[in-house]
């Protein structure tokens, strides 16, 4: 593992070799795993130091005292949880009757949990890459936050369920599946054996391309990560709009916001996907790919 000190060195260095490319109109960075505000604080001072200027817009998911936005942590998690709901009223189905298993307990998992406990959706079973949990009567996820807030950020020894092994979290009993996690998770060895009704994709890519067709012919909804964790992209944008205004929302109008555009960008992917009779994935390609398609069309190609 890396000191803070050379963390700090490395972030600058990037930050540094990065300075033509980076830019408020330009191309603008966010956190991903193994990185956080600290280290936006960082490459953010750097590109200052660099240009001369102070363009807090340039990086997102920075800490707010140095023009990060409210609500921005617990984006991702939000978008999926916001997801969650959506589809399960599609599929007629109400949030406290559903059963959910979330892989993965670190930014995306751990506030995916909570929010849809917080719907009244029964959290069954949870897990990250040191213990999985399962526990048929459902977990106490406010529980399980304190104990990984107090055991250096992970589930290993958590005693409020009864741990699995690991191979097996995905296949549990539940009617919703978030994998929130790594990619490439959900095989063409354990799809087969999926018991959910929905998949809503946390991680980047947890579904392999084998994977797909058989969840499609299963009849299993999966909403895509392009869909299901865009609220973290979502919010950094929100960021980005504030720091150019220089005025800064409260965190209810950052989450109103954000809910809305995912309801709405829910609703264009599954209406593509009723129209073109396929599933989530693709429809939701189509839907990006209709807008590059309406924007190239009016710009015209003199």
């Amino acid at each position: 593992a890396m000191s803070v000190g050379e963390l700090e060195r490395l972030s600058r260095a990037y930050a540094a070799a990065m300075k033509d490319i980076f830019g408020v109109s330009r191309d603008i960075p966010a956190p991903d795993m193994g990185t956080s505000g600290r280290e936006m604080a960082w490459i953010l001072d750097e590109y200052n130091k660099i240009t001369g200027e102070d363009n807090p817009g340039v990086i997102t998911g920075k800490p707010l005292a140095v023009g990060g936005s409210l609500g921005r942590d617990a984006a991702t998690g939000r978008g999926v949880m916001v997801n969650t709901l959506a589809a399960l009223k599609k599929m007629g189905l109400k949030p406290i009757e559903v059963t959910a298993v979330v892989q993965g307990f670190g930014n995306v998992g751990s506030h995916a949990a909570r929010l849809l406990a917080e719907q009244g959706i029964k959290i069954v079973g949870i897990g990250d890459h040191t213990a999985s949990f399962y526990s048929e009567k459902g977990i106490d996820i406010t529980a399980a936050l304190d104990f990984v807030a107090k055991n250096n950020r992970v589930l290993k020894g958590f005693k409020g369920a009864t741990e699995i092994p690991h191979d097996q979290l995905l296949i549990s009993k539940c009617d919703v599946l978030v994998p929130a996690a790594l990619q490439n998770v959900i095989t063409e060895e354990n799809a087969p054996k999926i018991l959910a009704k929905l998949i809503v994709e946390g991680a980047n890519g947890p579904t392999t391309p084998e994977a797909d067709p058989i969840l499609h012919d299963k009849k299993i909804i999966c909403v895509p990560d392009i869909l299901a964790n865009s609220g973290g992209v979502t919010v950094s944008y929100f960021e980005w709009v504030q720091n150019k205004a220089g005025y800064y929302w409260s965190e209810e109008e950052v989450n109103s916001k954000h809910d809305l555009k995912m309801e709405v960008a829910f609703e264009h992917v599954w209406n593509n996907a009723t129209q073109f009779k396929t599933g989530m994935r693709i429809a939701a390609y189509i839907t990006a790919l209709q807008k590059i398609e309406q924007a190239v069309k009016l710009k015209g190609a003199f």
